[in-house]
């Protein structure tokens, strides 16, 4: 187990000052990658070498409001790696000890030059250790995507949004996906699949489904294939 102590900014939050779907990703993601760069490897020789980690997929509930300035404790739990595939659990907890969030995620190791997977080093495994499976149960982690999809709008994928990778930043395809939400639909669990890079300046359909409780958004290219689908749970 790894932990880092945050707080929520200004640029955490929306308009009601409650912290974002899109924020929540990146105070994991950055927990997890202080633990790769304190324990395991030098994040930056990693990115000359051409490798890194790519996420897969996201399941994350939201057990209770997060707000401007509460102060974080973030907690990631590497389980289950081997081969080419990585698996973290996170918690996250107010002040006071009080669970907020939960996650779990789904990682592989690449090779960002040649875009595919590689054997995650022997050494890499020894220092991030293994944690044990989380007690809490997940779906499976593909998305349905319903049939009545109507599209929303359309974005290009400027520099400002790239990652390490030189692809979108996975936090953004999420930030996207918010944007279909409804009025007064507030989401207590959120669920990400990633099945294509956005690369730059590629044009970014997002088309969503109808509903009060349940919300599917899907980011595609122009030809329909599919970048990334996130369900909304309210």
């Amino acid at each position: 187990m790894y932990e880092i102590k945050s707080r929520v900014g200004l640029d955490g939050v929306g308009p009601d000052g409650h912290i974002t779907c899109d924020a929540i990703l990146r105070e994991m993601v950055n927990c997890g990658t202080f633990q790769t760069q304190d324990d395991v490897y030098d994040i930056n020789e990693m990115v000359k070498k051409h490798r890194g980690w790519f996420v897969i997929s996201w399941q994350v509930r939201i057990h209770k409001s997060i707000k401007l300035a509460d102060r974080l404790l973030i907690q990631t739990f590497p389980y289950s790696f081997s081969g080419f595939i990585g698996k973290r659990y996170f918690k996250v907890f107010s002040e006071s000890g009080e669970l907020l969030v939960t996650a779990n995620s789904l990682w592989t190791w690449m090779d960002i030059a040649a875009v595919r997977p590689v054997r995650i080093p022997g050494e890499f495994l020894e220092r991030f250790g293994q944690d044990d499976p989380p007690e809490e149960e997940w779906p499976g982690r593909k998305i349905t995507v319903p049939e009545n999809m109507q599209e929303r709008f359309r974005f290009s994928v400027s520099p400002m949004f790239l990652d390490t990778n030189g692809h979108m930043n996975n936090s953004y395809y999420v930030g996207a996906a918010t944007k279909c939400l409804a009025d007064g639909m507030v989401p207590k669990a959120f669920f990400v699949e990633y099945r294509k890079q956005a690369l730059p300046d590629a044009e970014v359909v997002v088309s969503a489904s109808e509903g009060k409780d349940e919300l599917t958004v899907t980011l595609c290219d122009t030809g329909g294939d599919i970048y990334s689908v996130v369900k909304f749970e309210c």
